[in-house]
C-alpha cells in the first residue's frame, strides 16, 4: 500500500497546472520568451505525466508478474524518455541564462566561461540522451540497457547532465552571495533557506540527477532507475516554474532576486505569499531606526512648540498684568 501522505502523479500534475495558472495571471506583461518557456514546460510536463500514468498501469498492473528480461519499452516509454531529455536541456538552458546575468553579464569573463561550460555539458547530455532514445526505439527490450554500448551512452548523458547541474548550483551560490549583492533580500529560518537552496540555487536538480545516475550505473539491468526516471521530469519542470512564480511582480513584470532594493519595495504589496524572497533584516532595522528617529524628532518638535506656547502665554499674562497695574496707578494719581 502506498503512503497516503506522498503525492500522487495526479497531484504533481495539478501542481504544475497551478504554477502555470499563477504565472499567466500574475505576470501578464512578462518577457515574451519567458512566457513561451512557461507554456512549453506546461505542455511537455503535462504530456510526460500522462505517459507516466499509462506506463504505471502497464508495468504495475498489466505486466506486474513479468520479469525484467521480458519487459519491453512501449512507445509511451520511449516518448517519455525523450521528453525527459528535452526538459533537462530546457532547464539547464534557463539556468545558464540566469548565470549569464548574475555572474556579471556580457562584459564579465566569468559569466561567459561559466555559461559556456554549462551549455557544453548540457549539449553533450542532450546528444547522448537523444542517441539513447534512438537505441530504445530500436531495441525496445529494457534488459538491453545492461549491455555495455547502451549503458555507456546513457551513462554519459546522465553524467554530463549531473556535471551541468553541479556547476549551476555552485555558480548560483557563489554569484548570489550577500557580499556580491548587499541589497538582496535574505531568507530567514531553516525552512526558507532550504527552499532557496533547493529551488533558487538548483540543489534539487543536483540531487535528483545524481540519484538517477547512481541507480542506473549501479544496476542498469534492474527496474530501479525507471522509477527515478519517471519522477525526474516533474522535478525539472517544477523547479523552473516554482522559481518563476515566486518572483516579485510590478505591473505584470517579474523581478529577480538580484534586482534593486527600490524595485522590490515598490512591488512588495504584490508579492506572492510563497515567495522565495524574504524581509531583509538590515533594511528592516534601518527602517525601524529611521522611524524611531522621526518619532523622536516629532516628539521634540511638539515639546518645543508646547514650551514656546507656554512662554508666550506667560509673556502675555505678565504684559496684561503690567498694563492693568499701569492703568490703576494713573487713576490713583488723577
Amino acid at each position: 500500500m502506498s503512503d497516503p501522505s506522498s503525492p500522487s502523479p495526479a497531484e504533481v500534475e495539478n501542481l504544475v497546472v497551478l504554477f502555470t495558472y499563477i504565472y499567466f495571471t500574475r505576470y501578464s506583461n512578462d518577457h515574451t520568451w519567458t512566457r513561451i518557456l512557461v507554456g512549453t514546460l506546461f505542455v511537455l510536463d503535462t504530456t510526460s505525466t500522462g505517459l507516466v500514468s499509462d506506463l504505471l498501469y502497464h508495468y504495475l498492473i498489466t505486466m506486474f508478474e513479468v520479469t525484467m528480461d521480458v519487459l519491453y519499452a512501449t512507445p509511451a516509454f520511449c516518448i517519455q524518455y525523450l521528453l525527459l531529455v528535452i526538459l533537462t536541456l530546457i532547464t539547464q538552458l534557463f539556468f545558464a541564462s540566469r548565470l549569464y546575468t548574475v555572474c556579471g553579464g556580457p562584459t564579465s569573463i566569468t559569466s561567459r566561461f561559466v555559461g559556456t561550460l554549462v551549455l557544453f555539458c548540457a549539449f553533450i547530455a542532450f546528444v547522448f540522451g537523444s542517441t539513447s532514445v534512438g537505441q530504445f526505439f530500436q531495441q525496445r527490450q529494457l534488459s538491453t540497457f545492461a549491455s555495455p554500448s547502451m549503458a555507456i551512452i546513457a551513462g554519459i548523458s546522465q553524467g554530463f547532465a549531473a556535471i551541468a547541474n553541479i556547476i549551476i548550483f555552485i555558480a548560483m551560490c557563489w554569484s548570489l552571495r550577500p557580499a556580491r549583492y548587499p541589497d538582496m533580500l535574505q531568507p530567514e529560518g531553516v525552512v526558507e533557506n532550504l527552499v532557496v537552496v533547493f529551488v533558487g540555487r538548483g540543489l534539487g536538480l543536483v540531487i535528483i540527477q545524481l540519484a538517477y545516475l547512481g541507480t542506473f550505473v549501479a544496476s542498469p539491468g534492474k527496474p530501479y532507475w525507471i522509477a527515478i526516471q519517471m519522477v525526474t521530469p516533474r522535478i525539472y519542470a517544477n523547479i523552473v516554474l516554482g522559481l518563476l512564480i515566486t518572483r516579485e511582480v510590478r505591473h505584470g513584470i517579474g523581478f529577480n532576486e538580484e534586482d534593486t532594493l527600490s524595485d522590490r519595495h515598490d512591488s512588495q504589496n504584490d508579492a506572492f505569499p510563497g515567495s522565495l524572497r524574504f524581509r531583509d533584516r538590515k533594511a528592516t532595522q534601518q527602517s525601524s531606526s529611521f522611524s524611531q528617529q522621526a518619532e523622536n524628532s516629532g516628539s521634540t518638535e511638539i515639546e518645543e512648540a508646547s514650551k514656546s506656547y507656554s512662554d508666550d502665554q506667560n509673556s502675555r499674562s505678565v504684559h496684561s498684568h503690567c498694563s492693568e497695574q499701569h492703568g490703576y496707578d494713573k487713576g490713583s494719581l488723577s
